[in-house]
């Protein structure tokens, strides 16, 4: 039984950890791609509001109640903005609409003949921005389409409010991004509720819906990529299997993943990002990935393989038991035939306990390891942290200058700053690969280290979690310490203390965190102090935590392994010592309290 909830606890452990990995990667992606988005809609309207030429036709416009004189002024912003409509179109675009502050429809590049109509009951976006003329973006649902809208006000010269413009892009354009560029196959679920039922089966639909296999309440944008029969075949052999989990997991409009495997025991994750509407801040829409995983199918191969390795090796010690046993109830009668049998059956034993003995050992290592892995895995999840702002500023400053350079706006200061600043996100990117690689190659190669720059390196490491988990670091390090043994294995007990800590600190709800790192040197040893304000450990269990196994926490959040192996790391493999107290001090003119590690290693 224990070594069940030991193999189930690590594999659900590492499951979750996969889970996360694909909703980190579609919701960076999508993240990305509104970033883009969004500058080509402001580029877009600078372009549209700065022309005096659209801005005279929107003031006449407004200004006329002559029904031919209003067409005739249509037709002008048509030939004025026909060949710009035509390019926002390749990157996406849906709906260029101009509207006056009224909410009544001017012109619709996508419908040219209508116009006209009140949109103030089916577009409360438009309602919102010609009130308040504020710019607004988001997710909504017109009365037929859906739509990431950006909508701006417009005025002319004399700070005159004359309507909206709204630059809105469709769902496909993003699911074919994420499908052709991000690799990601994905299709978007629209809520029934937030649409006409009767238009669902409308042939004049710009963007076409069937019921989704999903869920019930929803409705499936198709992708032309996809025909409805290819669609239903295909997500009827998988959804059928995880239906439940679905529809418990929908209602509660946060972002989650499931995996299931299919007829081939391939493993395929299916990721569910909820989309909000933009007016109300409630759910209207999910973007659904599908990818396939093999992390987790080699997780599952592995936690059977370990548990049939370990079912032999009880099975040999009770068929042992079982003998001997059955031997001893035979002792009386054949006492002097069976003694020498008995001797080289305690022998047999004693060697059998011996094996059994070492490969526990091997068992344990392999706990370790995979406790690591773990570790490695919410490394991962750093690295997604630190690498979100980056990678949006690249891509934000390449998308940015393809469009300048489009409308001829593209000077040659703005081209050299921006090319300096990608430069300078793909320098910190790279460096954040090597650091991660040092750490996950895992040598054990005894050398003379500074302990100043392997600290540096264990921050680095953790950087986005620090800042996700808003913890203050305090550091307090002489940069003139070198010390000999193994600084990758140095990293990894800090790494454990820390997640000790940032456990804490959530449990406890600390909202003003500390985590404080300082060293000290007494004779020939070194001192590593790390001490955090999260109130401390249990007085009946703070003898107990560097015992394997021990655990205050539920069975799917922890083996109990991570303090065990960093006292084992300490004590066996660097020949030092670490302790453990409850510590009280001053800080900023404020008491604290909290646990205090102290390492301590040999110079």
């Amino acid at each position: 039984m224990l070594v069940y909830i030991v193999t189930e606890i690590n594999n659900n452990q590492r499951i979750e950890l996969s889970l996360k990995n694909h909703i980190y990667k579609l919701k960076n992606h999508y993240k990305v791609l509104l970033n883009q988005q969004s500058v080509t809609a402001d580029i877009a309207h600078d372009f549209t509001v700065k022309d005096p030429k659209v801005v005279s036709i929107l003031s006449k416009a407004l200004n006329t109640n002559n029904e031919i004189q209003q067409n005739k002024l249509r037709n002008e912003l048509d030939t004025l903005l026909s060949s710009e409509y035509k390019r926002l179109v390749k990157r996406g675009v849906l709906q260029y609409q101009f509207v006056f502050p009224d909410n009544k429809s001017f012109f619709r590049f996508h419908k040219k003949t209508k116009f006209g109509d009140d949109l103030s009951k089916t577009r409360h976006d438009f309602k919102y921005v010609n009130e308040t003329k504020k710019i607004l973006r988001g997710f909504s649902q017109g009365k037929t389409v859906h739509a990431f809208r950006n909508i701006y006000p417009v005025f002319d010269k004399n700070k005159k409010h004359l309507g909206a413009v709204e630059i809105s892009f469709t769902s496909e354009y993003l699911q074919d991004n994420l499908t052709h560029i991000s690799h990601i196959h994905t299709h978007f679920l629209v809520k029934k509720s937030v649409f006409s039922q009767k238009s669902w089966n409308r042939d004049d639909l710009v963007i076409k819906y069937i019921q989704s296999i999903e869920h019930d309440k929803y409705m499936i944008n198709m992708p032309k990529s996809h025909t409805k029969e290819e669609y239903t075949k295909l997500l009827n052999e998988k959804i059928t299997k995880i239906k439940e989990p679905i529809n418990k997991n929908i209602p509660l409009g946060k972002e989650f993943a499931i995996y299931f495997v299919d007829k081939n025991q391939n493993i395929e994750v299916i990721s569910f990002l909820p989309i909000y509407n933009n007016t109300n801040m409630e759910v209207a829409a999910w973007i659904v990935s599908y990818e396939k995983d093999n992390f987790i199918s080699i997780t599952l191969q592995n936690t059977l393989g370990i548990r049939a390795i370990l079912f032999l090796i009880l099975l040999i010690l009770f068929y042992f038991i079982y003998k001997t046993l059955k031997q001893k109830d035979n002792l009386a009668e054949i006492v002097t035939i069976k003694t020498n049998d008995l001797k080289e059956l305690n022998e047999s034993l004693e060697q059998k306990i011996i094996i059994e003995v070492e490969k526990s050992k091997e068992i344990e290592s392999k706990l370790f390891q995979s406790e690591k892995m773990v570790s490695m895995g919410e490394m991962i999840g750093n690295i997604a942290h630190q690498w979100r702002q980056p990678l949006s500023a690249i891509s934000t400053g390449a998308t940015g200058m393809l469009v300048q350079k489009e409308y001829g706006v593209l000077s040659d200061e703005d081209f050299k700053y921006t090319c300096n600043s990608i430069n300078k996100h793909a320098q910190y990117l790279s460096q954040t690969i090597d650091d991660f690689r040092n750490y996950i190659k895992g040598d054990r190669e005894k050398k003379v280290f500074t302990l100043k720059n392997d600290i540096d390196s264990f921050l680095h490491l953790i950087e986005g979690s620090i800042r996700n988990e808003s913890i203050n670091i305090v550091i307090d390090i002489d940069e003139t310490i070198s010390i000999e043994g193994y600084p990758n294995e140095l990293v990894q007990c800090l790494i454990n203390i820390y997640n000790n800590a940032k456990d804490a600190f959530n449990e406890q709800k600390v909202q003003t965190r500390y985590l404080f790192i300082s060293s000290k040197e007494i004779e020939n040893n070194i001192q590593i102090i790390i001490k955090d304000n999260a109130g401390g450990i249990p007085k009946n269990i703070i003898t107990k935590i560097f015992e394997p196994y021990f655990t205050t926490k539920n069975k799917k959040q922890g083996t109990g392994l991570g303090l065990h192996m960093t006292y084992t790391l300490i004590i066996e493999g660097m020949l030092g010592n670490i302790e453990v107290y409850n510590s009280s001090y001053t800080y900023k003119n404020d008491m604290h309290n909290g646990a205090e590690f102290i390492i301590t290693l040999p110079l």
